[in-house]
């Protein structure tokens, strides 16, 4: 019984209003992210990495602002915030790219060689999105903007 509590608190602690505002916010970033990386990847020329890195870097700013002041409604000191949102923000994205590197190409080519070009992106795109999002939301509650 005890233990059932506890994947309560746990679950009911993750999942509040602050989850809904952030993806909101996230979701809005994404599509002006990938809209952006598209871009740069396919029509400037840049490389995967360098148009993804660059729209992250870039979505991040509005980013910051929108969940210090909705999601989490913060009061910690904005120095310190801002420098643990760059961490954090870096870290996931090196994490989430570097994984989907390593795991999503495994994937393709051992469980799904035939799988047609568009649908690996896709995957590809879903992978990075779906680990950099729990980890940054995660990260961002607990740390970044912690008071």
């Amino acid at each position: 019984m005890l233990k059932q509590l506890k994947k309560i608190k746990l679950f009911a602690f993750f999942w509040d209003r602050s989850l809904l505002i952030f993806l909101i916010i996230g979701g809005l970033n994404t599509i002006l992210s990938y809209a952006g990386s598209f871009f740069l990847n396919y029509v400037v020329g840049w490389s995967l990495f360098a148009s993804t890195a660059t729209m992250y870097a870039l979505c991040s700013i509005p980013s910051f602002y929108f969940n210090r002041k909705f999601s989490f409604q913060s009061k910690a000191p904005l120095g310190r915030s801002i420098l643990r949102f760059a961490i954090i923000i870096s870290g996931c994205f090196l994490l989430s790219y570097s994984l989907n590197h390593l795991i999503v190409p495994w994937m393709y080519a051992h469980w799904f060689p035939n799988m047609p070009l568009l649908w690996y992106t896709l995957l590809r795109l879903l992978g990075i999105q779906v680990v950099f999002t729990a980890l940054n939301y995660t990260s961002q509650r607990l740390w970044a903007f912690k008071e």
